[in-house]
């Protein structure tokens, strides 16, 4: 995971409303549930970035010189992630449940989320499998190094997402509409659905998506990347990770070449 994100940057964007702009409000936690939270990530100036959610025709100003307006996808107070490419360009916005208290989770052993067709959870440590059942389950991490799950995720819903967390096993979702940001899996990712998005995460396995119109943005992948069907795929600042010294962290001096997202 690339370092910006660790130390949150200050002062790429502006909000700017009406030809006018002024400083961005200062920046908060990149992994907290806070609504009305924009978070820019990615591989171009400007990730890294927290600021406020502007409202009506305001927007964020990127250093590429788009002007984003999050509010126009994201329903009021709902939480945002503002992707963009390594030239700065946005390729893709996700919107996260306005839940500002999510149910924190801590188990020994395993635990089954979205039951009731709906779940917004706070990840701390979680010893075993984390598994759901049901659509628009969302699961917030306080961040790679404070949040983790130690057995696999397996999912099979619509709108899963989850975000700052650590996973030592597999990713395994089965659903459209997925999202994995800010989260490091030990593991392999396979999905098996359309609209994905995974957005600077470290994944120390492979990353293997069956469907199409899948975003990649700013992923460092140990075992590569394929999918089964490329079309309108944004596949872009993704790097090879080679872990020298086996101990499961991205150290300086192991990020790799650029890699590409092949088809299977």
């Amino acid at each position: 995971m690339r370092k910006v994100l660790f130390g949150v940057v200050v002062g790429f964007v502006s909000i700017a409303c009406g030809g006018s702009s002024s400083e961005a409000p200062p920046p908060g936690d990149p992994y907290g549930s806070e609504s009305g939270t924009t978070v820019v990530v990615g591989a171009g100036a400007g990730a890294g970035t927290v600021t406020k959610t502007p409202d009506g025709d305001q927007c964020i100003q990127l250093p590429s010189g788009e002007c984003v307006r999050p509010q126009d996808k994201c329903k009021n107070g709902e939480r945002a992630d503002v992707v963009i490419d390594s030239r700065g360009k946005v390729v893709e916005i996700v919107c996260y449940p306005a839940s500002p208290q999510p149910a924190p989770v801590d188990a020994d052993g395993n635990v089954e989320l979205g039951k009731e067709n709906k779940a917004v959870v706070s990840i701390g440590d979680v010893a075993g499998d984390v598994t759901a059942k049901g659509n628009n389950v969302t699961v917030y991490g306080q961040g790679p190094g404070v949040s983790t799950i130690g057995g696999k995720v397996a999912a099979e819903g619509n709108n899963f997402a989850m975000r700052g967390v650590t996973v030592k096993g597999n990713v395994e979702l089965t659903g459209n509409n997925a999202a994995l940001v800010l989260c490091v899996v030990e593991g392999d990712v396979i999905i098996r659905g359309n609209n994905t998005v995974i957005a600077d995460c470290t994944v120390l396995g492979k990353i293997d998506i069956d469907g199409n119109n899948s975003v990649l943005v700013a992923n460092e992948v140990g075992k590569g990347i394929t999918l089964s069907d490329a079309r309108n795929t944004v596949c872009d600042g993704n790097t090879s990770w080679s872990d020298a010294n086996g101990n499961k962290v991205l150290d300086p001096g192991e990020g790799g070449a650029a890699i590409t997202c092949s088809q299977k």
